[in-house]
């Protein structure tokens, strides 16, 4: 199904959030994944409306269709594999032609179509490397620099003198109305852990000390971390994602002499969660008995979306037909809610906890994804043979962000590019008798990197796809199986740790699909 990026455990919407909700795989029924997709010209396919509305008009009877897939995602770290999967009704739509003559308006038609357009579900992410560069140690003092000891100490805080998890989820609360919440939220997680201390040594106040020793405590801004230059570094990351992103068409379409034109409304919901858990285990930290370090985060988005296209298909020759669609952005809504915490062990097998139990629910914020244009062709021969190819181009960099992060929008205009993709299907209907009829499908695609930089975090995808079919009377069974690969550099942190191992993704798909006509 869809593709899913790595998220960031330093939470700032940017370019690869854009990406998780922009980069749409093939989805839809068996007969139109079996093609790879290459459906602009040809319609008859209630999962081929969703690509150009135009296609609804080809249908001659009233048709129903529902999908079951099962995805399977491998991602290949450094010799280690990650697999999972999942199962999932991922389209449901149904077809309402209504003929008006035999010249001239030769009919109408009406729609509606389900599809899920990414699944987040199949695509767990766990690997583990050696370093003795950056960790956990240079991430949280790059945080805590700079900030004054006076925000981070907990016994201060309402002249409580203990530390205790009711003043940790107090403080870590008061923080979100801060300018920089993230920053002093993750100093003070360093902080509280033991990871990073003030470069003076003193976290505490003490009564036996003057006026001007306590104000030197709470005003100190510089620290040190408490893990040695050169420690080796056993890193471990675990990501896990679910949710999806839902796609509803409502369609109209209708066909004039040869030519056939549609437009879809389309309505978008989104409920993306990801879990991060991020270990390091020091083999011989010097600086401090610190032996190892976890930290999590859980972000989860949820919102709407609103796009709609155009499409038209004319048959220029008996059985060739040519298709065109514009595809505007989806203009979407989304809010962003996270969790976090941090633990650190000692030699000695002590724990210390930073665990705020605090859900930071943030402002709703604006994101528009690129619009995007579909030249196809086709050509049906005797009613056996079909063969199409789409061309698609999308351009990312008109990705933007708007309610305050507009700053990322040069950002990503520097980092992402066009890109062209190309599909190609083919079917062979082979008759049995007069109402029963099988098919046979194949078909193959190619998207490009929407990253115009030398390095691309995300890779140019290929994939096949083959399928089957038996159309049994009014009813039709078909199924499908589609693979693609890409390679990706998730980048888990925004700065410090910014290391980017190559992560080969393999995406499987059997699609088993039901059709009735109405």
């Amino acid at each position: 199904m869809g593709f899913c990026l790595a998220s960031s455990f330093v939470f700032a919407q940017n370019l690869t959030d854009g990406l998780r909700y922009s980069m749409e795989g093939i989805n839809g029924t068996s007969r139109f994944n079996a093609m790879s997709g290459a459906f602009s010209s040809l319609g008859g396919d209630l999962s081929a409306l969703a690509l150009n509305p135009a296609g609804t008009s080809i249908f001659t009877r009233s048709e129903m269709s529902l999908t079951l897939a099962g995805a399977n995602s491998k991602n290949d770290v450094n010799g280690r594999s990650t697999i999972s999967s999942d199962f999932l009704l991922s389209q449901f739509g149904v077809a309402f032609p209504i003929t008006i003559g035999e010249e001239g308006w030769k009919n109408i038609a009406f729609a509606f179509n389900y599809q899920k357009t990414h699944n987040f579900d199949a695509n767990d992410l766990n690997y583990t490397y050696r370093t003795n560069g950056a960790n956990l140690g240079d991430f949280f003092l790059d945080k805590a620099n700079g900030i004054m000891q006076q925000d981070l100490m907990l016994d201060v805080y309402e002249n409580k003198r203990k530390v205790g998890r009711d003043n940790l989820y107090e403080l870590y609360s008061r923080m979100g109305k801060l300018k920089e919440p993230e920053k002093f939220r993750n100093a003070l997680l360093g902080y509280t852990t033991g990871l990073v201390n003030p470069l003076s040594g003193k976290r505490e106040l003490k009564p036996s000390m003057s006026d001007s020793e306590a104000d030197a405590v709470l005003e100190e801004r510089n620290y040190i971390k408490n893990i040695s230059e050169g420690t080796t570094t056993i890193q471990n990351v675990e990501q896990y994602t679910e949710g999806g992103v839902n796609k509803y068409n409502f369609n109209f379409a209708g066909r004039y002499e040869f030519f056939s034109f549609g437009i879809n409304l389309n309505s978008h919901s989104v409920d993306y969660r990801v879990v991060n858990k991020y270990r390091e285990d020091y083999v011989n930290n010097t600086a401090s008995d610190i032996r190892s370090a976890l930290y999590q985060d859980e972000v989860r988005t949820v919102g709407s979306g609103f796009s709609l296209q155009l499409g038209a298909i004319a048959e220029v020759a008996t059985g060739l037909r040519i298709g065109l669609t514009y595809a505007s952005p989806t203009w979407y809504t989304l809010q962003d809610e996270k969790m976090q915490s941090l633990s650190t062990n000692t030699q000695n097998n002590g724990t210390f906890f930073a665990r705020p139990n605090v859900v930071a629910v943030y402002e709703k914020y604006n994101f528009r994804t690129p619009g995007s244009w579909t030249v196809g062709a086709s050509w049906v021969w005797n009613k056996q043979l079909i063969l199409s190819a789409d061309y698609i181009y999308k351009g990312y960099g008109n990705m933007s962000f708007r309610s305050g992060l507009e700053s990322e929008n040069a950002i990503i205009q520097n980092t992402l590019g066009d890109t062209n993709s190309l599909r190609f299907g083919a079917e062979y209907r082979l008759p049995l008798s007069k109402t029963n009829h099988l098919f046979f499908r194949g078909g193959y695609r190619y998207e490009q990197s929407p990253y115009k930089t030398e390095l691309k975090p995300i890779g140019d995808l290929t994939g096949f796809s083959t399928g089957l079919g038996v159309s049994i009377s009014n009813m039709r069974f078909d199924l499908s199986y589609d693979r693609a690969t890409r390679a990706y550099h998730p980048q888990i942190f925004e700065s410090v740790l910014t290391d980017t191992p190559q992560v080969d993704n393999t995406l499987q798909n059997i699609l088993l699909s039901f059709s009735l006509k109405l």
